[in-house]
């Protein structure tokens, strides 16, 4: 994956298929730019066509040996806007027997893989609960009292770009690239390292904090010895 520019522009790609003879790979890409507020757009429409005309000229520079930025977008077959919006954290999720999950629950910036993981996430915590207390009402209660104060720091953290501030730190310490003194002297690798663990720790993702977590499995939980 490629991550190039910084959090007001940027330029996402990764491959979904490797070429293969007489097929050239399928790439998925993201041309990101950050509008103003006060910009008339659709903010909710995620199903409307985009115009390369609109942001090309702003990658055209962006044209290296390895990834020619502008070569990639003219030979897309369709370009599709995605609004990258999100809500204030909510007060409660819950009303009576009724509650709500993943994005109904704590819409966030698309950083990290979060619209699913999370709504992964809510969705076993919530049947763990419901299993465990054995009351819709109290289950309800307990699902979210454990996901919405994470889920809340998680859309301040992506919100301040989450993982992808390293782009705004080698923007702000090395405007004019890293020269032969290298990233390490800009960027320390503990330091790029210490920012991707600490958004594990946060969403939930951190092998050691997973394997130290009690199991979400009502049935070993209720379990008896015998």
């Amino acid at each position: 994956m490629v991550q190039a520019g910084t959090n007001d522009q940027k330029f996402v790609c990764y491959p979904i298929r490797e070429a293969v003879a007489g097929r050239p790979a399928l790439i998925n890409w993201i041309a990101e730019r950050r509008v103003d507020p006060s910009t008339p757009w659709a903010r909710e429409d995620w199903n409307r066509a985009g115009r390369i005309e609109d942001f090309l000229p702003l990658f055209e520079a962006w044209d290296w040996p390895w990834l020619s930025v502008p070569s990639l977008i003219r030979a897309a077959p369709g370009v599709w806007e995605f609004p990258m919006v999100d809500r204030d954290p909510l007060t409660s999720w819950t009303r009576g027997r009724v509650t709500l999950l993943g994005d109904a629950a704590h819409p966030m910036y698309p950083i990290g893989s979060n619209g699913s993981s999370q709504g992964i996430l809510d969705a076993r915590t919530l049947a763990f609960h419901l299993a465990m207390e054995g009351d819709v009402v109290a289950g309800l209660a307990a699902y979210e009292a454990a996901r919405r104060p994470a889920t809340s720091a998680l859309i301040a953290a992506t919100r301040g770009a989450g993982p992808d501030r390293v782009l705004d730190l080698a923007e702000q310490r090395a405007p004019e690239g890293f020269g032969a003194a290298g990233r390490d002297a800009f960027i320390p690798h503990a330091e790029l390292e210490e920012i991707a663990a600490g958004y594990k720790r946060m969403a939930g993702f951190d092998p050691a904090a997973l394997n130290a977590r009690a199991s979400l499995s009502a049935r070993l939980r209720q379990a008896v010895p015998g």
